[in-house]
């Protein structure tokens, strides 16, 4: 069977389009995210026969969140290959899409920025209550770091995703998108 292609003239994009570049950039992300998840439940799916009884079912909460995350990530890169291929389908879901994770990525910097000085204290404690142990200071301060960086993340994507949100519905965007026939 030939694969026909029809060439849509009008619709045709002229020079850079900084949404298709920050839909790449999110659909790189969120197969970074899939192979993430992934590694994380096959990690915890190899440790279920060492898990006694009483800790299966905080194994088990652990592998459905990472399966959660997983099936989460993996509709947001059909959605990004949809909206770079100019699928009409693709675009309001992808709107949608960015916008729960936006709000997703508020809610979570909001309660990781709430629990800071618990992070901040227990790390302190531990430090304390171990010594001078080079490593266990060189792990604290990692942890600390990670910590930090993720914040920052978090703040950056909220605005990016919703600039994406807008950009995906004004008209010159609209226009580039092929309509089902």
């Amino acid at each position: 069977m030939p694969v026909m292609a029809r060439l849509d003239t009008r619709s045709a994009p002229r020079g850079l389009m900084p949404w298709r570049v920050a839909v790449w950039l999110l659909l790189l992300l969120a197969g970074f995210g899939c192979v993430q998840y992934l590694m994380h439940a096959q990690l915890l799916w190899a440790q279920r026969a060492r898990v006694s009884a009483a800790d299966a079912g905080a194994l088990n909460q652990l592998l459905a969140w990472d399966v959660g995350y997983f099936a989460a990530a993996f509709v947001l890169i059909v959605l990004c290959a949809g909206c770079i291929l100019r699928q009409g389908w693709a675009r309001a879901p992808l709107r949608v899409a960015c916008a729960a994770l936006a709000l997703w990525m508020l809610a979570s910097g909001g309660m990781m920025l709430a629990r800071w000085s618990q992070f901040d204290q227990a790390s302190a404690d531990a430090l304390t209550q171990f010594g001078a142990d080079a490593k266990l200071h060189a792990a604290v301060a990692h942890a600390r770091r990670v910590y930090r960086i993720t914040l920052g993340l978090k703040a950056l994507a909220v605005p990016f995703l919703g600039w994406l949100v807008w950009r995906l519905d004004t008209p010159a965007a609209r226009a580039q998108f092929r309509r089902r026939h």
